[in-house]
Order: C-alpha cells, then structure tokens, then sequence
C-alpha cells in the first residue's frame, strides 16, 4: 500500500517539513539503505548526519532535528518519538493481513466445534471436538487445534502451529510457525529402577496480545494451569515447562529455558540462552542477562549474571578481583623463577 508524505504525517501527527508533500511513499528501509519513494527514521540527534546522505523522499526526525530542514531533498517528518511514529507509518503501509472468512474445504472442522465470524481456516488445519475459535482470527495451513481448546478474538496461528486439548488463548495471540502449546510436562518419579511417568491432566491458559515465536514449546500442567500473562512477547525456540507461571508484559528473549513450577514476574526481561531452575522466582521487572543460570530466587528489579546467577554489579566486581589475581599469579610466577638467581647472588657468611 503507498500513501503521500503529507497522508503520513497526518497519520503519526507529525510537523512536515520541506520536500515535496504530495510524494508517493511505496515502502519503507533502514535510513542507510533507503531509496526514492522510500520513508525512513532517525531516532537521535548522534545520527543526524545522515540526513545529508539519505536518499529517502521522507525521513522521521525528533522534533530537536528540525531545523536540518534543507540540507537534503527529503521531507522532514518532525515528531517527540520517532520509533513509534514509523511503527504507525509501517502499518499503513504494509498492513496486516486480514482474515478473510473463507474456510478451506480441505480443513477438517469437528461438527462441535465453533468458529467466529469472518475467521479464516487454511487447508489441512484441524478443529477438534468442542473447540471454540473467536472472531476474525486467521488459521493458517495445517494448524491443529485440539479438543476443547478455546482462541479468543482477532488471533493469529501461523502455519503448523498445534494446540492440544484443552488449550486457552486469549484476544489478540499471535502464534508463529511450528509452535507448541500444551504438550506434556516433563515429570517422572523414579521407582524401581524405572522413570515412571507422572501423568500430565492440566493445562495452559495464554492471556491477551501475547506473541509467541516460531518453534517454542510450552507445556501443560501436571495439574493446575501454565499460565502466560497478558501482553507477554516469546521469542523462538523457548521452551515454558510444567506449571510455570509468567506475568504480564515480560520479554522471554530466544533460546530461554524456564524449569517447572517456577514464577516470573510481571516486566521481566530473560534475555538469549538464559535458564532458570525449577521452583524458583523471577520478580517483577528483574533482569536476567543472557546465558546466565538461575538456581535460586532473584528480587524484583535486579540484575542478575552467571553461573550461578549473582547480581550483575556484584559479578562485575567478582570478575574484576579474579583478573587481578591473575595478574598477581602472574608477577608471583615471575619472582618465583627469579630465586635461585637470587640465592646465589646473595652474601655468604663464610
């Protein structure tokens, strides 16, 4: 979709400035790579040079870079954020596309089920008994949802995406492709030389306006709930074990292990490869920085690092202390090859 420079900076209530306004913006590229009829964003001041080089017909500025109006050919679109302000520029001009209500003939839709007006159903999705599907949600080819299974309103399931029995998904979910939702928990009792499996009866409940990325894998409850909260985003390849519990608007970064039982809280941040043990608390708005281990609870709005995780700041610390005692080894090495040198170099009392 295209829109003029002038339609744009209506539409994200920006001050326009020089360029022409009724040019024809077909896209959008990153301000280095952007072209003609291309829209493009500066989000600092650091970067305000680039204006001068940008080939873009239009480029989102902080209102405190207005007055570089001039100095290129690209109209000036002037705003208090500008990240924001292209997101709503991006969405005009490449927006989401919207269900169709079309069910393909090919998908396997049980006589119990029920699915919401003007949603859509792709060839060799499946519907199980009793399942509900909302309003204007998009299933994409070969998506399973199970038995029982409840998707609120406006969701999005990319392709293969599969919901056991029993699943919930609140309003506005997006699942990307190949994800899991509520498949067993990992739970076994050792007995008699045998891991006897503890039969997983629970379920999952995924909140509103979560997004979960392609590949991960979130297990249902021994018994009781896994819960996501609302507004969470999950990157790939995570996996949410048995009874977890996550907050609401907490960022679970790719690659993320979180053990069973284990609480997350409201805003926290799990940044790439992080693991988290069984049974232990995240709090609200702490940290955990990529690849660290969590084996016991971290307080809320901490930083936390390693192996075990230890607050960042005591860490760095740590870190530091090491370095010099390896510098110290290093001198003490030293002094120790200099001592028959100096043993025969010293007075003898004869």
């Amino acid at each position: 979709m295209t829109a003029t420079v002038k339609e744009l900076a209506a539409l994200c209530g920006a001050e326009l400035i020089g360029g022409d306004p009724d040019a024809r913006i077909r896209g959008a590229a990153n301000v280095d790579e952007a072209d003609a009829g291309q829209l493009t964003f500066i989000a600092g001041a650091r970067h305000a040079a680039k204006l001068d080089s940008t080939r873009a017909t239009a480029v989102i500025v902080p209102r405190a870079l207005a007055d570089r109006a001039g100095n290129g050919s690209a109209a000036l679109l002037a705003v208090d954020d500008p990240e924001i302000a292209f997101i709503v520029c991006l969405r005009r001009l490449h927006p989401e596309t919207r269900p169709t209500g079309a069910i393909s003939d090919r998908a396997d839709i049980a006589a119990s089920a029920s699915v919401g007006a003007e949603s859509s159903v792709g060839a060799f999705a499946t519907i199980g008994e009793r399942a509900m599907v909302g309003e204007r949600c998009v299933l994409h080819a070969g998506c399973r949802v199970g038995n029982d299974a409840s998707i609120g309103d406006d969701c999005v399931l990319h392709p293969n995406v599969v919901l056991y029995d029993g699943v919930v998904l609140g309003d506005r979910v997006v699942v990307h492709a190949g994800a899991v939702i509520g498949s067993d928990g990992f739970g076994y009792k050792f007995r008699g030389g045998a891991h006897v499996k503890f039969p997983q009866v629970g379920s999952v409940a995924i909140g509103s306006d979560v997004e979960i990325g392609a590949n991960t894998c979130i297990d249902r409850a021994a018994l009781g709930v896994t819960r996501v909260g609302d507004g969470t985003k999950i990157d790939n390849q995570v996996h949410i074990a048995h009874n977890v519990r996550v907050g609401a608007h907490a960022l679970l970064l790719g690659q993320v292990g979180i053990g069973g039982s284990t609480v997350i809280g409201d805003y926290a941040i799990l940044a790439s490869q992080s693991g988290v043990s069984d049974h232990v608390t995240v709090g609200a708005q702490a940290m955990v920085l990529a690849q660290a281990g969590v084996t016991k609870d971290v307080a809320p709005k901490d930083q936390v690092m390693g192996f075990p995780a230890a607050n960042r700041r005591e860490a760095l610390h740590e870190m530091a202390a090491l370095r010099r005692v390896a510098e110290h080894a290093k001198a003490l090495d030293e002094l120790v090859k200099l001592l028959p040198t100096l043993r025969d170099a010293a007075p003898r009392d004869d």
